[in-house]
């Protein structure tokens, strides 16, 4: 297995390397990096020493090519930009390559613009466009927030204001910081509504400081999304939403944790899928639905609430289309085709032990099979629960409470011996 360094150049020009740094670039046999990365080590006490002449410099290629070219090496140096634990490349190679991967961190953008504004880091929330949908943005659009955004070409300054103004956030404050750690840096500061309609030009490296102000309002900021906030195609899909009530019930059920797999079987319009996604940014939610329209809906909803990184859409009945799907921390069942006991049987054999599984149910053949479950895996349900909500209406100029369909919930959870 190779060696690999991966080392931070950090934002000052020329790179200030430490000793480590400077024995990875004179002993390796390959150092990577991008054109400028490279130019930028070119004036340093970096070049190959006497016992290494055969020392080579590669561009850093894309991250689906990297593994295999690194491989050809005993010991690579990577250069990165900043820190490169801090959305790096250091993450990436530590998941391919283990303990073999050793990282030495830079000053971050992030850091040189946190000093450039005054704003101190642990306030802050750290985001990354870099090579994401600019909609992931969404997620963090609530008022009184600081953000600090990494951008790309498609989440330029004015993109970033358009967002905000859509998201009634039009009085927040933009910093625009450029060149950072250069004899030339510079900072701008604009209104969002401003900027959303100017013609300003930005130098390709810098960083977004935001400051959300205004009534907000659009994006949620705690657990229970109106449901009026969701796609639903019009009347037709309403019924295909898990209402608000019912949906924090599950949520509460399925206690979603960071790092674990999840599947949403029978998604819908994606009340749950959206909602667990949201609120468990390092979680991998896998919406399972099989109807076009509701699909057309869920994607809407996954653009709209910016979770595209964590939310999978996964187009397929289940069970036939599970095969592939990493084995689950959690299941929610809300919808099964009429396939519902197989559903059940193969949730549970896929599920990891300490896991846990709800389903729902509203008519009685629905529940029987939820009981049958039960006795199939020799269990009772930890939780069991039924779920009826009346909701405000309005018949001959009279107000009332009308009630919905009680919904019937059941988790069970996977004992921790079931992996023996």
């Amino acid at each position: 297995m190779p060696k690999i360094t991966v080392v931070g150049l950090g934002i000052g020009q020329p790179p200030l390397l430490n000793s480590t740094a400077l024995k990875a670039l004179h002993s390796c046999d390959c150092i990577m990096g991008s054109p400028r990365q490279l130019e930028s080590i070119e004036h340093i006490h970096a070049l190959p020493n006497q016992s290494n002449l055969n020392q080579v410099r590669l561009p850093l290629p894309k991250l689906k090519q990297i593994a295999d070219d690194i491989k050809g090496f005993d010991h690579v140096t990577v250069l990165a930009s900043g820190d490169p634990l801090l959305f790096g490349i250091g993450k990436y190679l530590q998941s391919q390559f283990n303990d073999q991967v050793t990282c030495i961190s830079g000053v971050s953008s992030l850091q040189g613009a946190c000093e450039l504004t005054g704003l101190s880091l642990q306030d802050a929330q750290l985001v990354s466009l870099h090579g994401r949908p600019l909609t992931n943005l969404n997620r963090y659009l609530q008022p009184n927030r600081n953000l600090l955004i990494l951008t790309d070409q498609n989440s330029h300054p004015q993109a970033i204001a358009q967002a905000l103004v859509a998201a009634n956030l039009a009085l927040s404050t933009i910093h625009v910081c450029e060149r950072l750690g250069y004899d030339d840096q510079n900072q701008q500061q604009f209104i969002a509504k401003e900027l959303a309609t100017s013609s300003a030009s930005f130098d390709e490296l810098h960083v977004t400081v935001v400051h959300t102000q205004g009534v907000g309002n659009v994006m949620p900021n705690f657990p229970g999304i109106a449901d009026a906030h969701f796609v639903t195609d019009g009347e037709s899909g309403k019924g295909l939403l898990t209402k608000r009530e019912v949906r924090l019930n599950i949520l509460t059920l399925l206690q979603p944790a960071p790092e674990e797999a999840a599947w949403d079987i029978g998604a819908g319009c994606g009340g749950v899928a959206i909602e667990w996604a949201l609120w468990n940014a390092t979680g991998q939610v896998y919406g399972i639905e099989h109807h076009d329209q509701r699909i057309a809906c869920l994607n809407a909803n996954r653009e709209a609430f910016g979770v595209s990184t964590n939310l999978h859409i996964i187009q397929g009945r289940a069970p036939d289309c599970l095969a592939e799907l990493p084995n689950p921390d959690k299941v929610f069942i809300g919808g099964s085709g009429g396939e519902l006991s197989a559903i059940l049987q193969l949730a549970w054999q896929r599920l990891k032990p300490g896991g846990r599984l709800v389903a729902s149910a509203v008519t009685e053949p629905s529940k029987a099979t939820l009981w049958g479950f039960t006795q199939h895996i020799d269990q009772g349900p930890a939780d069991y629960l039924q779920v009826a909500i009346s909701r405000h209406d309005i018949i001959a100029g009279q107000d009332l409470l009308r009630p919905a369909l009680p919904v019937t919930l059941m988790c069970w959870h996977k004992a921790l011996e079931e992996s023996k």
